[in-house]
């Protein structure tokens, strides 16, 4: 009798472990998917400039979450007529409330974002476009400087209101 409640007790310890395991790793999969659904985000190739030397693409993304946000701006910088990636992993600038957004090529490895209002949440300022992991190093020794310009010389993300 003891035997038998001992396995049983070691069997409902394995299966609410093994349930404790499957919930952690599908609970979370089914909210970023439901997630998903709900706030779908929808990308928009708002402008897309190539480089003076015709080697590379500076490409802006807006994306709109909805009405709970502002619109979103990223920037990425790729090889001649590829899309821009969707992973967010090689932008180099990334900001919300932007107005007169404005890509500039000032020369072939020289790219400004210009706006008159950005709130940044992310910017590189160097950039390798066409370097890939496992590449030839040719392909790491073509490199884009990035500047942020804003156009008004005394910008400030915040207002006067702000700052009591």
């Amino acid at each position: 009798m003891i035997s038998l409640l001992r396995r049983r007790y070691v069997f409902y310890l394995i299966a609410s472990f093994l349930a404790g395991v499957a919930s952690a790793m599908v609970v979370p999969w089914l909210i970023s998917r439901a997630a998903d659904h709900v706030f779908h985000l929808e990308l928009k190739e708002i402008a897309r400039v190539t480089s003076p030397d015709g080697a590379v693409d500076a490409v802006m993304i807006r994306d709109n979450c909805g009405a709970p946000c502002s619109y979103g701006y990223t920037v990425f910088i790729v090889p001649r007529g590829e899309t821009a990636p969707s992973d967010y992993e090689r932008d180099v600038f990334s900001a919300d409330d932007m107005l007169d957004e404005k890509l500039v090529w000032k020369q072939p490895h020289l790219l400004a974002i210009s706006y008159s209002r950005a709130l940044i949440y992310k910017f590189r300022n160097v950039a390798y476009p066409l370097g890939e992991f496992g590449a030839k190093e040719k392909n790491w020794q073509y490199r884009v400087e990035i500047q942020v310009a804003p156009s008004s010389v005394g910008f400030s993300y915040l207002r006067d209101n702000d700052l009591r």
